[in-house]
């Protein structure tokens, strides 16, 4: 997350400046100390949200969606052994996650419904009472768990593309098939200490969060070098909607840049204005 980091700090230092300039200072500038709580958590959980829906809209998109009709296989079963397939876009989130939960930054992430496949999925609780009044608003919803003492963001989940109503309304186990594309369809929950985080804290997040994302992303392309040699896609810089090709970890992560990084600024510089 170099770049964000240099940005965050060339326009912090623009600002001043600018400060600097236009106005007396009868005192010198003082340094910007990157350990100030510069954003409330829930800011930063915003910022994770949208990385992660571009991520993942452009994983479900462009690679399950053209994937398939490639005739690759994504399975619910992709980590078994047994299996060459890639994660359908649930189980891509759910191995995000676990990096996560093995990482050194106490961020949280799960995906959770109310009609959910997996019965461990379910919202219970204060979320479950949450994502009923979600199902109203269609706004995200935060909250602060006293018990664990963590701020705890909620955004909805919609179905932005046709395989996630087709998958989910075929489902064998599924509890629901009438999903439509649009609908809410459960919510990303992000959870992380305390209700307000320095730069570099926010930094890290957005870190683990994309070494998450090329973790799994390396485990998906040992999936595709398991693959028969006469449907083995191309690893490199093309996508499967030119033929038989997959992105590499770096093409896909550059693709979420570019599409993520304009709104990212954004709304650090509206955070701060």
């Amino acid at each position: 997350m170099r770049p964000l980091r240099f940005w965050v700090s060339v326009i912090l230092v623009f600002c001043m400046a600018l400060g600097y300039l236009f106005f007396s200072a009868p005192e010198p500038l003082a340094a910007v100390d990157a350990a100030d709580n510069s954003f409330s958590t829930e800011e930063a959980m915003a910022l994770l949200a949208y990385e992660n829906d571009v991520t993942r809209t452009l994983y479900t998109k462009a690679i399950v969606g053209a994937g398939k009709a490639q005739g690759w296989m994504f399975s619910e079963d992709w980590a078994d052994p047994d299996v060459v397939a890639g994660p359908l876009p649930a189980l891509f989130l759910r191995g995000i996650a676990e990096e996560l939960n093995s990482g050194e930054v106490p961020l949280g992430l799960y995906l959770g419904s109310d009609f959910p496949i997996e019965s461990s999925n379910q919202f219970q609780g204060r979320q479950a009472e949450i994502f009923t009044e979600m199902r109203e608003r269609l706004e995200p919803a935060y909250f602060f768990d006293q018990v664990t003492h963590e701020t705890i963001g909620m955004f909805p989940d919609f179905a932005s593309a046709p395989a996630c109503v087709t998958c989910h309304n075929e489902h064998e186990r599924t509890s629901k098939t009438d999903w439509e594309l649009g609908d809410l369809m459960g919510a990303t929950t992000w959870s992380f200490p305390g209700d307000s985080v320095t730069t570099d804290e926010v930094v890290s997040m957005l870190q683990a969060y994309r070494q998450g994302v090329a973790n799994v992303w390396s485990r998906y392309l040992l999936e595709i070098e398991d693959m028969d040699a006469s449907m083995r896609p191309e690893i490199g810089s093309s996508w499967p909607s030119q033929g038989a090709y997959i992105p590499s970890g770096r093409a896909f992560q550059d693709s979420v840049a570019e599409l993520a990084s304009p709104h990212l600024l954004a709304a650090i510089l509206e955070a701060h204005e």
